[in-house]
């Protein structure tokens, strides 16, 4: 086997099957709330043969095509979302598309922490006074996050190992103090993906790295939520997550059936959790679906066979990757984003992402 097939597009069927092999194994966790159904390993069977006969292909260089189809796209969810004022969305997210493999790595990483430690000095530090998470996240944490993510995964390309690496340890000390895993996710599948692919780290690194990894993990998602009323411990709360997606997958299934239930609408949306919670709770809630969840929910097992986009888009930025070293950052962000949207569902915006991926690896003049 190639080493690299270790990082393929294959790696996200892998980690499906593992995530709900994890929720089925602890759905006593969440019995009391869900029930099984068979159908849903049909439909999650259904959604991964579609996966893997799109990576069979690759979409051609159609630069332009990508770049006005992802400025089209953000254009209509942020009218949607802010109206008028979402105008200048677009227009800037295009800019910064356009600009963004002529800026330095390094200034990405600066400015990232910069506005990280704003965002620490003025609301307070979530790690230590936990009641701050709630409602936590504005535009200063994303857009420090974003570039902080960015710069990193790109200064992996340039920096030499040892620096790098130090560089990530710390930025994932600073997003500790957030509490927030997924982000945490995010850096480390990122980081690994580009220097693993770049020759710059071992399969033993990244299996060394692990233990220490996953006791992060249960840290921060035991000290999150301390201002909630869990009887749970810190295993058993990280086990909760996937049961509880599970669990709300087979809800979707047996609620959509094969045909689904919104038929389009819920592409209206940036966000498919603010259709999908009220619907299965009777309140808006941030409910995690996996990536599957969603789809069903709209069009039933008919509208899995979007996931052959997926399939095909993630393929054919790693073969860029392959062919071009410069190519592995917009690789390893695309397959961060994707492999922690199997919990998380960031349908349809995940689209977005795709797209601007296929613009950003495309040949110039194409």
């Amino acid at each position: 086997m190639d080493r690299l097939t270790l990082v393929s597009p294959y790696v996200f069927v892998i980690g499906y099957i593992g995530y709900i092999t994890t929720g089925v194994l602890y759905f006593s966790l969440v019995a009391d709330k869900f029930s099984i159904y068979w159908e849903t390993f049909l439909f999650m069977a259904a959604g991964l043969f579609f996966y893997v006969l799109g990576c069979q292909f690759v979409f051609p260089d159609k630069k332009m095509v990508y770049f006005v189809l992802t400025g089209a796209a953000i254009a209509f969810y942020s009218i949607r979302e802010y109206q008028v004022i979402g105008i200048a969305i677009p227009v800037v997210t295009l800019f910064f598309l356009w600009s963004m493999e002529k800026i330095k790595a390094e200034y990405y990483v600066v400015i990232g922490v910069a506005l990280l430690t704003i965002e620490l000095v003025v609301k307070g530090v979530p790690l230590f006074t936990p009641t701050l998470r709630r409602d936590y996240v504005d535009a200063v944490f994303i857009f420090g996050y974003t570039f902080l993510f960015l710069g990193l995964t790109f200064m992996a390309k340039t920096w030499q190992t040892r620096y790098i690496i130090a560089l990530f340890l710390g930025s994932l000390g600073l997003l500790s103090l957030f509490t927030y895993r997924v982000y945490v996710l995010e850096l480390v599948i990122a980081g690994v993906i580009s220097l693993y692919m770049l020759k710059k780290i071992k399969l033993i690194h990244v299996i060394g790295s692990a233990l220490p990894l996953f006791g992060l993990i249960l840290f921060l998602g035991y000290i999150g939520v301390t201002y909630q009323e869990w009887k749970l411990n810190a295993v058993e709360l990280f086990f909760y997550r996937p049961a509880f997606t599970f669990g709300v997958l087979n809800r979707i299934v047996h609620e959509a059936g094969y045909f689904g239930i919104t038929h389009g609408t819920l592409w209206l949306n940036v966000q498919s959790t603010i259709v999908i919670g009220p619907y299965l709770f009777g309140y808006e809630s941030n409910i995690t679906s996996t990536v599957m969840g969603p789809l069903i929910f709209d069009g039933g097992i008919f509208e899995l066979g979007l996931m052959a986009f997926f399939g095909a888009g993630a393929n054919t930025v790693y073969r860029k990757a392959l062919a071009d070293e410069s190519k592995v950052p917009y690789y390893a962000i695309l397959m961060a984003m994707f492999l922690v949207g199997i919990d998380v569902s960031f349908i349809p915006s995940i689209v977005l992402l795709f797209l601007a991926g296929l613009y950003l690896v495309s040949d110039a003049g194409t």
